[in-house]
């Protein structure tokens, strides 16, 4: 165990000064950190000078080193490569190294022979094979028919990456052909002509967009199966808007969804049907008013909210004075991008690009700020409540979800509730206006009881 002073170590033990860091980069870090350091060697006192200049020979000397294995590694494999060998690494799906050469795995060789023939000779959609592979062995089953090789459910992206990989050629990188292939060469061109054509959709992985969204990102889970919620977009008939779903094709089966027998139209027909149950999903916008008026309430009960550290470095204060400059100018960097994309100066692919840029500097100064001061108070890093309460529409997701999670742990939603219902028609004679409030009346009533919030302490 490594005395500590505050947030700071005082000691650090290690072997070697070089087994502890391999640059001046990491040096310069353990010099800010002020600590000593012990290893077997002897100590190094990082805060003199000569200290320091041993220090740097050894981080130079370990960088050397490392960087020189490096390309020594990379010539070795290089070398094996364009002699047909096995080159090291993760074998290819399809394949297991043995004695430093690829062999065919038969269960792995049966599903990409099995993919090849239904995209290329049945004309089956991916989305169609994957639901397939992933569907229970046993009806209302968990236990999926077919897994990855590291025992997770297929998605579409996972599969479209192995067939295009050229090793089900039998090449190396260097396109050598050293071990048996899996398809032919023929069989490779069409599913490369097929997945890679400029008329077909490029599937991405649900949620690539969660943190795009303040709720999602992990924050909010199903209160089912405790699987994070992950954020895709719905169509309604108020048009397209963001929601948050468990989804079977990213978590896959599982025993917390059981599956039951219903009927459903298809064709202008009755057919039964295997579905999950207990697959929750949540309009995102709806759920984020909701845990922002739950976040609001509780900072204005809190008798802590004025709190602050008794004892404050004057320097942390200053960094952290300067992080907070930095996040506002941020703010007002993409209120000017954004009036330039609407004169036209710039166009919407850079709008989206500064946007996504600005987010993710945002949450690392959210980060940087929660290391400098430990557990900080909500005033300490997004001000006062007011300030909180006008600026809150103009903040990005990213500043948006960094002051929930100062407050949440996690948001949990459960199913629909009994006794609120799901379908609300508008009643002869009801304005328009008097419909769209009972209606707003009516979902409130049903986030309030199926969104459960664990809140954090309040510093």
């Amino acid at each position: 165990m490594l005395p500590r002073i505050g947030n700071d170590f005082t000691v650090v033990i290690a072997v070697d000064l070089d087994r502890l860091l391999r640059n001046t980069r990491d040096l310069n870090t353990l010099i800010d950190l002020g600590a000593r350091v012990v290893t077997v060697d002897g100590e190094i006192d990082l805060s003199t000078a000569d200290g320091e200049f041993r220090g740097t020979m050894l981080a130079g000397i370990a960088r050397f080193e490392s960087r020189r294995s490096s390309e020594r590694q990379k010539r070795s494999k290089q070398h094996a490569s364009e002699a047909g060998k096995w080159h090291g690494g993760i074998p290819p799906y399809g394949y297991t190294a043995k004695d430093g050469a690829l062999v065919e795995v038969k269960s792995e060789v049966k599903l990409i022979k099995e993919a090849a023939k239904r995209l290329l000779e049945n004309y089956e959609p991916m989305y169609a094979i994957i639901t397939d592979w992933n569907s229970p062995k046993v009806p209302g089953g968990s236990e999926p028919k077919h897994q990855t090789r590291g025992n997770h459910h297929w998605r579409q992206p996972n599969l479209r990456s192995i067939l295009l990989n050229r090793a089900m050629l039998g090449e190396t990188k260097a396109g050598v052909v050293g071990w048996k292939p899996i398809i032919d060469q023929a069989t490779f061109d069409r599913l490369h002509a097929l997945l890679t054509g400029p008329s077909r959709k490029v599937v991405h992985s649900p949620g690539v967009k969660g943190g795009k969204y303040s709720m999602g990102g992990g924050l909010t889970v199903c209160g089912k199966c405790g699987k994070p919620l992950i954020t895709s977009t719905k169509s309604g008939m108020n048009g397209k808007h963001p929601a948050l779903a468990c989804l079977r094709r990213v978590h896959g089966p599982s025993e917390h969804h059981p599956q039951v027998q219903r009927m459903v139209a298809r064709n202008g027909e009755k057919v039964e049907v295997w579905q999950d149950t207990g697959r929750v999903a949540i309009a995102h916008d709806l759920l984020e008013a909701y845990v922002f008026s739950q976040a609001i309430a509780r900072l204005k009960s809190t008798e802590h909210w004025h709190s602050r550290k008794s004892e404050k470095d004057p320097a942390v204060d200053g960094k952290i004075a300067a992080l907070n400059e930095r996040r506002t100018a941020l703010a007002e960097k993409l209120d000017r991008t954004e009036d330039f994309a609407m004169d036209g100066l710039i166009s919407k692919a850079k709008l989206k690009a500064a946007r996504d840029s600005i987010d993710a500097e945002v949450e690392q100064i959210g980060r940087d700020i929660a290391k400098l001061v430990g557990k900080p108070s909500i005033g300490e890093v997004f001000g006062k409540l007011d300030h909180i309460l006008t600026s809150w529409p103009r903040w990005t997701p990213g500043q948006r979800r960094e002051f929930l999670k100062m407050l949440i742990d996690r948001v949990v939603v459960n199913e629909w509730p009994d006794g609120v219902p799901r379908t609300f028609p508008q009643a002869r004679n009801e304005s328009a206006d008097v419909y769209a409030a009972r209606k707003k009346a009516n979902l409130a009533k049903a986030v309030e009881q199926r969104v459960r919030i664990q809140w954090r302490e309040v510093n």
